[in-house]
């Protein structure tokens, strides 16, 4: 068996199995799909900052007496992503349960994990606005909170309708009215219990998480961590198994709090705290194909040449699939070096020029379908040497795929002569 054979070996029975349940974990998998179903409320957030801090003097000088209002619209959006997290979360864990017992409402699940979430926010007084809820931790900082508070309640509620512990309506009944009724106990013990801990007990949860997960965000924002998450990215791809995926289910949370950090100091005018984000991947990491497929067009292969016709647009925005499943890049020893360790490299290369203040780390997201050039630009307000850095990239990978590619085309030229002569 060969070293390449081997490595496949121990990646798809050893390495992804592994992580693959992890991704699939229903609470996992539901903060994800919260997460993917509130990304257009992200994008509009950095779209509000973008606006804000968009560095042309002329366009500085034109917003200069509204330019509060994109920042205010910033805030009323990723400034108050727990809540929405809270109800994605609370929906996507019911509708997992709803699957293993009928009686289990999604949308009852929901507001149980919103208003649950919301109990640990005490309502504030003022003489000039009247009632307020304090929304400091209403953003990304409450994440965590509205993670596990929603988790705990859905838990709850399933418990509580799979022992029947609920009020009977009787039949004829229209569907939408027994449902709410179900839920009357179960919301009841539920947010009795988070009253209890927030007022009798005077206990602020929300910042006792905050607290705990400080070390792991911290540890997740690290460069070894982001380093690492790349390498499995790359390594589940090469085996076929999507590595983003798996990776993004487990870094999501770590991600939009990077991003809320960088966005809130971006908007104090403060440097920007966190290099290897979501953002940071995006822009300058996880480059299209599009080197590789440049030497595709250039090829005496037919097949490869062919490819790369069909590939050069999709790969414009950032889509791999028809390269690295045509190709194919998926289980190609030849292609392993320039697939995983290529990333890698200008993944250090980045960060490095970045933390050496050359470039400014990116606070805004984009679509992931943004080339990355106009992406690194935009991503951090404006930046021409982010651009730059990111052209650069595709550069850097160009030259890595070359000598690798060569070995490739010989290779298959060989065996398409060897054709042609023989028919």
């Amino acid at each position: 068996m060969s070293f390449m054979d081997r490595l496949t070996n121990v990646v798809e029975n050893r390495i992804a199995p592994p992580l693959i349940k992890i991704s699939k974990n229903r609470y996992l998998d539901s903060i994800q799909k919260a997460f993917i179903s509130l990304m257009p409320i992200i994008i509009i957030a950095s779209f509000f900052v973008l606006l804000a801090s968009f560095p042309i003097p002329a366009w500085q000088k034109l917003i200069e007496p509204i330019s509060s209002y994109f920042w205010a619209g910033n805030s009323a959006t990723m400034g108050l992503l727990s809540i929405g997290l809270s109800l994605g979360m609370g929906y996507y864990l019911s509708a997992y349960y709803k699957q293993i017992d009928d009686k289990v409402d999604p949308l009852s699940g929901a507001i149980i994990s919103l208003f649950s979430f919301l109990m640990l926010f005490p309502i504030g007084t003022n003489d000039k606005i009247g009632s307020y809820l304090p929304a400091d931790n209403l953003g990304s900082t409450g994440m965590f909170a509205a993670i596990i508070v929603g988790i705990i309640s859905i838990e709850i509620y399933r418990l509580l309708v799979k022992k029947n512990i609920v009020m009977k309506m009787p039949e004829g009944v229209p569907p939408m009215v027994a449902n709410a009724f179900t839920s009357l106990i179960p919301i009841f013990v539920t947010i009795a219990l988070w009253w209890i801990i927030r007022y009798p007990l005077n206990l602020d949860l929300v910042g006792l998480i905050m607290a705990g997960f400080k070390p792991i965000v911290a540890g997740g924002a690290s460069f070894i961590a982001q380093f690492i998450g790349v390498f499995l990215d790359r390594l589940l791809w090469f085996v076929g198994i999507h590595g983003t995926n798996v990776v993004t289910s487990v870094m999501q949370p770590i991600w939009l709090d990077m991003l809320g950090q960088n966005q809130a100091a971006a908007g104090a005018g403060n440097s920007i705290p966190f290099i290897a984000s979501e953002q940071f991947l995006n822009y300058f990491v996880r480059v299209s194909p599009l080197p590789l497929i440049i030497l595709m067009l250039m090829s005496s292969v037919k097949r490869y040449k062919t490819l790369g016709k069909l590939a050069v647009a999709p790969s414009l925005f950032n889509i791999a699939e028809p390269v690295i499943f045509g190709l194919p890049i998926i289980l190609n020893p030849i292609l392993f070096i320039p697939w995983v360790f290529g990333y890698l490299v200008i993944f250090v290369i980045s960060y490095l020029v970045i933390a050496s203040g050359l470039v400014p780390a990116p606070y805004i997201l984009l679509p992931w379908t943004t080339p990355g050039p106009i992406g690194a630009y935009l991503g951090t307000g404006g930046s021409w040497a982010a651009a730059i850095l990111s052209t650069l990239n595709y550069v850097i990978m160009f030259f890595i795929w070359l000598p690798f590619y060569r070995i490739l085309e010989r290779q298959t030229l060989k065996e398409q002569n060897e054709t042609e002569n023989n028919a």
